[in-house]
């Protein structure tokens, strides 16, 4: 058995995760984040996962933060960063983490890693459905806003909050099998910009840049007001964003709406989302959103969806 100090259980989405550690900064890291994911979702409450994490020993190049490199074989999903691994086995419910001191030292790089195993064990366990979408609420409605990766999901999100919305995600959202058609939760604690949208911001002028694993490597981290953040939600319309410089806001078929969400799936979600729940999600009003070049007057056109069909 392995050396463990430090215990935490906690209950994202309605499944028990027991998160065990020689280091309190990884139960840490489920406080802030796992933790704050509703206990009670619809998920099958006898779900049981389990997380062991230990201290490694630093080796050259470490912590190397923001590379990472992920493999999935035969349901176990292996992620290294640096000296540092993480092993997810889906069928055994069950992930394994060595963290070196160095890694451990970044905030960002323990709290993914946590997320990533219990993520990873209840999506691929078939326990939770992930969507690579923000949603944002004006007045009460709910869009779902659906892209691909630079899409400008997170710039449009952040546009959105200037003009008064609340967010509930700016990257992707969360259904429960079994939950109402529709019903998603996020993650409204923090978004991340890339450091190329602050041109259209000037109040985040000067804001520090932190590392992240995504393509863009550097982004601005954004902490919504607590009275704008929304956990979960149901779904009111689907807009799909096109890059098209010339803004433009239309309603589309169900057959233009499916191609469109397709389109813009990444490998894991054409492979995991089952074609039932999509349809569910695109039985709503479904739009296309040409962003055109102004992050600003996209959000007031979302503003103006919204309020059309309250």
């Amino acid at each position: 058995m392995m050396p463990t100090e430090f215990r935490r259980t906690v209950h994202p989405f309605g499944a028990r995760v027991v998160i065990e550690s020689d280091d309190r900064r990884v139960t840490a890291a489920a406080d802030a984040s796992l933790a704050r994911h509703p206990r009670r979702a619809g998920a099958d409450p006898g779900v049981t996962l389990r997380v062991h994490a230990t201290t490694g020993a630093d080796a050259p190049g470490d912590p190397a933060w923001p590379t990472t490199r992920v493999t999935f074989d035969g349901g176990v999903l292996t992620l290294t960063c640096g000296s540092g691994t993480l092993t997810a086995d889906v069928a055994a419910g069950r992930a394994t983490m060595v963290l070196p001191p160095a890694l451990l030292a970044v905030p960002d790089a323990v709290r993914m890693a946590v997320e990533g195993a219990v993520h990873t064990l209840l999506i691929d366990g078939g326990h939770l459905h992930a969507v690579h979408a923000g949603l944002v609420s004006f007045g009460g409605r709910n869009l779902l806003l659906r892209g691909v990766s630079g899409a400008g999901k997170s710039t449009l999100t952040y546009a959105c909050l200037r003009a008064g919305a609340s967010v509930c995600s700016d990257d992707w959202v969360y259904a429960v099998p079994g939950a109402p058609a529709g019903h998603v939760w996020g993650y409204p604690w923090r978004m991340f910009l890339v450091a190329e949208a602050l041109v259209h911001f000037p109040e985040l002028a000067g804001r520090d840049t932190v590392l992240h694993p995504g393509a863009d490597r550097l982004k601005v981290p954004i902490e919504p007001p607590v009275g704008r953040r929304r956990i979960g939600a149901r779904v009111d319309a689907v807009v799909l964003l096109d890059p098209d410089p010339q803004l433009d806001l239309q309603p589309i078929d169900p057959a233009e709406a499916a191609a469109r969400f397709a389109a813009s799936a990444l490998p894991t979600e054409a492979s995991g989302l089952p074609a039932a729940f999509v349809a569910d999600l695109l039985d709503r009003p479904c739009f296309v959103l040409r962003r055109g070049t102004d992050p600003a007057a996209a959000a007031a056109r979302l503003q103006w969806l919204a309020r059309s069909s309250a």
